[in-house]
């Protein structure tokens, strides 16, 4: 099973994770290329438009985008390195500095991933990672994520209308409550090393976080 990076262009993306993982794969996504050069990383694809700059010629291989797409440059990296894995393939897939870019629409746009269908069968596996938080997806079924020993913080956000959801292993618990339509449920804590959390129907985006 492998582990796959995508380093998004955020300007100053977290890349600590990268000490602590074994990746398979590293994917620099237009600027991130460079990005993760000039940090002494060797990016194996470096995939974007490359309008404000060339990808660095360390990179092992360049897939050019064109400008004017319909896809963001980190959907068509996300589609076209996971399919040639392949799903069965991939135990998880990182990305860092998909949310701390400065812009909103990206942020939106980084989030809005788990809305579209073709992203579904990767959702799951999808983890990611800013400075100070870890933000992941699920869908309907029983959930258990491993407390992350830095971040005080968990947040459960509704993006669609949610039902039955519970959660335990946290100060402030939920049993089996309905939201009909998308919530925040921010700034909740961890009690022990387990956040436990089931939903029946929806899709939940949860972070772990610190200040």
């Amino acid at each position: 099973m492998k582990t796959l990076v995508f380093c998004a262009g955020a300007k100053d993306p977290n890349l600590s994770v990268l000490q602590q993982i074994s990746s398979d794969l590293l994917i620099g996504v237009d600027r991130g290329a460079s990005t993760l050069v000039a940090h002494g990383y060797t990016p194996d694809y470096a995939i974007g438009d490359f309008d404000s700059s060339e990808p660095p010629e360390q990179c092992r291989h360049v897939i050019r985008l064109p400008t004017d797409k319909d896809d963001t440059d980190l959907e068509v990296a996300l589609l076209s390195v996971c399919e040639r894995v392949g799903e069965e393939n991939i135990s998880q897939i990182i990305i860092v500095g998909a949310l701390g870019a400065g812009r909103l629409d990206h942020l939106l746009t980084n989030i809005w991933l788990a809305h579209q269908p073709r992203f579904v069968p990767y959702l799951h596996k999808i983890r990611m990672v800013e400075a100070n938080s870890i933000t992941r997806f699920f869908g309907a079924g029983e959930h258990v994520w491993l407390h992350e020993a830095d971040k005080k913080y968990v947040s459960f956000i509704g993006l669609t209308p949610i039902k039955k959801l519970s959660i335990k292993g946290v100060k402030y618990p939920v049993e089996a409550k309905d939201y009909p339509s998308p919530v925040a449920l921010v700034s909740n804590e961890c009690l022990g090393s387990m956040i436990r959390f089931s939903l029946e129907e929806g899709i939940l985006c949860v972070v772990q976080s610190n200040d």
